[in-house]
């Protein structure tokens, strides 16, 4: 049984460079994901097909262990910047948060052990520059590291009331009215269902999450992020495992048979990630994807979720939910740096 306290005991560390020897890690991946303070985006199931679908060309994945113990990953590569050589985090381009997976009873031992193997490895990399750290990161513990962060950018978070009635008060009188309005004229049209994906029903939400996402997109002149087939390969991967590990819920709402919105959220331990949405203009005076955000938020409610995570972005929408600006944090320095520490 190991202590509360951090174990100070004997840790080895190796680089994976292969998407045969990270799957080979992936059981116990899950396992030590589960031990961590960590965002959904820190799981294998969400990284794993990140790695398949983008084929990073330099990986340099670590693995730390206490004996046959994985206590510590850093999910590493090397992409070219100008002149530089950038040791950075995977899962960038589709990730919010971007971190290391540290038990927390080796925290101090296991990033020194990841700094020592990086520095150590012969690949060329210049500058070490970790982005969208979030604020409980075990990086950000470490006193060197400390003094190199500084804020990189923001998530809006709203932390959930206890009740259904106490989420409906986060609107203004106006907005409570709207909604209420709005759930009528739904009723009166007939034949609405609010649902969750399913197994069975997964590749057709998702799919109507990309068509309903990237037509708003269209209409405003932009692309949007679904536009990118790589992307749509990505979360095509990624849905089934996701869902499985009970990390996915892919909310939809259908009038007479048509999807008019969805609602792509994560969630792990007592948070839910508002990952992308989508909702047809068509319907607009339906407000369906409030409506939809809605009973997203009141199923949170049933499953014990104290915080509602609207990620990155500064939509309109989420200044409805009074959701507060959370930063950030980047990690920069060159390699000679980080070995003169």
């Amino acid at each position: 049984m190991i202590p509360s306290a951090e174990i100070r005991t004997e840790l080895s560390a190796r680089v994976l460079r292969s998407v045969a020897e990270i799957w080979q890690i992936s059981s116990e991946w899950h396992d030590l994901f589960h031990r961590c303070r960590a965002t959904a985006f820190q799981s294998p199931d969400w990284l794993l097909p990140w790695i398949e679908v983008f084929s990073p060309q330099e990986m340099v994945f670590v693995e730390v262990r206490c004996a046959n113990q994985l206590v510590a990953i850093a999910p590493l590569l090397i992409y070219g910047r100008d002149s530089e050589r950038v040791l950075a985090f995977m899962g960038g381009g589709v990730s919010d948060y971007l971190d290391v997976l540290v038990d927390p009873n080796f925290e101090s031992q296991a990033i020194s052990e990841i700094i020592r193997v990086v520095l150590k490895a012969p690949e060329g990399w210049t500058v070490l520059d970790l982005t969208d750290l979030p604020s409980h990161s075990a990086l950000l513990s470490i006193p060197f590291l400390q003094r190199l962060t500084r804020e990189h950018d923001s998530c809006s978070l709203l932390h959930l009331p206890n009740t259904r009635e106490g989420l409906l008060h986060l609107f203004s009188k106006r907005q409570r009215a709207n909604l209420r309005n709005a759930h009528s004229r739904l009723a009166r049209a007939g034949d609405s269902q609010f649902e969750i994906a399913t197994k069975e029903t997964l590749s057709a939400v998702l799919e109507d999450l990309f068509s309903l996402h990237s037509n708003r997109w269209s209409e405003q002149g932009e692309s949007g992020v679904l536009n990118d087939e790589r992307v749509r390969a990505f979360h095509r991967a990624c849905a089934p495992a996701l869902l499985q590990s009970r990390l996915l819920h892919l909310a939809r709402l259908r009038l007479a048979n048509r999807s008019i919105a969805v609602i792509y959220s994560l969630s792990f331990h007592e948070t839910v990630y508002c990952y992308l949405q989508g909702f047809d203009p068509e319907f607009g005076f339906l407000s369906p994807g409030t409506q939809l955000m809605f009973s997203v938020m009141s199923d949170a409610l049933t499953r014990g979720v104290q915080e509602f995570d609207f990620l990155r972005g500064q939509e309109a929408y989420k200044r409805h939910w009074r959701a507060e600006n959370k930063p950030t944090f980047r990690v920069q320095l060159t390699r000679a740096a980080l070995a003169a520490v």
